[in-house]
């Protein structure tokens, strides 16, 4: 295989051209946050013992989920909701980051947390680093009315910088039906997406999983990862679990690196940016956009202002 020509955003040398990255096939302990979190705590140890530079839970992977009667009659979120919910840096997140400290990993998982105003909640993502920073990504698109009735949707989108490189989070269906939304971050210089999820139990919902997740790869030209939930313990709800980790195998296409089936599992894998890195020798997409391309990118932007102003 050719080696690359050189340094892109990809694999700049200031991070790691390899990094081993996580995904828990995962299933919290209903209405016991103490429980999943002594669970989430065990699976922090288990990827560190497996060399693991990065852990990533799935959606709400701290809380209880599913439909919530009181939340549904109200509108907004019930007490015991707005009781579970945590600032972004709580006690559940303390205790993940004196764990991401002690092993020298990054941590990435869902959680309920508690909002700038009073009696708003988030469906939140925190990466927290080895060395305790945290940083929090809030879901844009809720699902209606199962999440609209209980959280509020954020209003940023923020590539977050590591020691791994850029690292980019998408939620669940931020990730799947809205494209646009790593292809905005992966210009912001994301070189790894995250999607931690709670896909249900549809047909085929583990393939369309793996499937989704190889496109986001392959279309930005990147390395992507799903963490997902399983179980049935929440409701009416079974998970499908799938977790996978992927990324863009050159001189071919989207590679599976790793995969769960329906089971609690946590899988494994090295992700070689330097092999991504040859895909952006031949095809410097980044690059063209911005650049002899730039026409299409502000198209772009015209059509999206024109639907924004015929509103």
């Amino acid at each position: 295989m050719p080696e690359t020509n050189g340094p892109h955003a990809i694999n700049d040398p200031r991070w790691p051209t390899t990094v081993r990255v996580a995904c828990a096939n995962f299933a919290a302990v209903p209405r016991d946050k103490a429980a999943t979190l002594a669970k989430m705590l065990r699976i922090v140890d288990d990827a560190a013992d497996a060399g693991a530079d990065l852990v990533i839970f799935p959606e709400l992977a701290l809380n209880t989920w599913g439909g919530c009667a009181e939340c549904a009659e109200a509108h907004s979120p019930c007490a015991w909701h707005l009781a579970e919910a945590e600032p972004a840096a709580g006690p559940s997140a303390q205790s993940i980051a004196a764990a991401a400290a002690h092993r020298s990993l990054h941590v990435i998982y869902g959680y309920e947390e508690v909002g700038d105003t009073e009696g708003v909640i988030h469906n939140s993502a925190n990466l927290i680093r080895p060395n305790g920073e945290i940083s929090t990504y809030r879901k844009l698109h809720l699902g209606i009315p199962l999440e609209t009735d209980r959280f509020t949707p954020g209003d940023e989108l923020p590539v977050f910088e590591t020691e791994l490189g850029p690292i980019a989070i998408s939620i669940c269906y931020d990730f799947y039906n809205n494209p646009e939304l790593a292809r905005i971050q992966c210009f912001k210089g994301a070189r790894l997406l995250v999607n931690p999820t709670g896909r249900s139990d549809l047909p085929r919902a583990r393939e369309n999983l793996t499937h989704a997740t190889l496109i986001r790869a392959q279309e930005n030209l990147v390395a992507a990862a799903s963490s997902n939930r399983v179980g049935s313990d929440h409701g009416d709800s079974r998970w499908a679990g799938g977790s996978v980790i992927a990324h863009t195998g050159f001189p071919g296409f989207g590679v599976v690196l790793a995969s769960a089936d329906e089971d609690e599992e946590l899988i494994v894998a090295d992700i070689d940016f330097d092999e991504i890195a040859q895909w952006h020798d031949w095809l410097p997409w980044t690059d063209w956009r911005l650049g002899e391309q730039r026409p299409i990118t502000e198209l772009v932007r015209r059509e999206f202002d024109a639907l924004l102003a015929d509103d």
